[in-house]
């Protein structure tokens, strides 16, 4: 008999990820959050400020990072069924 694999979320929690849509190369990382609304909670307006906190107020550094991508991303490992 074949050998069934499944894969299941290892944790409850996630991480929120920045990608520079660009490159794809991950600006920063939200860990260890529990599941959200990625909607409600990152709005326009917190994504924005959590740029500029990171990368500063400088308008010509934030417009070289060009688009960004938020994700929401958990980690599922397989495991024999």
């Amino acid at each position: 008999m074949a050998k069934k694999i499944k894969f299941m979320k290892g944790s409850s929690r996630l991480t929120v990820k920045f990608v520079q849509a660009g490159t794809n190369k991950i600006l920063f990382e939200i860990k260890d959050r529990d599941w959200m609304n990625i909607g409600e909670l990152f709005t326009d307006h917190y994504v924005d400020q959590l740029l500029k906190q990171t990368y500063g107020h400088d308008a010509a550094k934030l417009e070289k990072i060009g688009k960004v991508i938020v994700l929401v991303t958990g980690e599922y490992d397989p495991i024999a069924g």
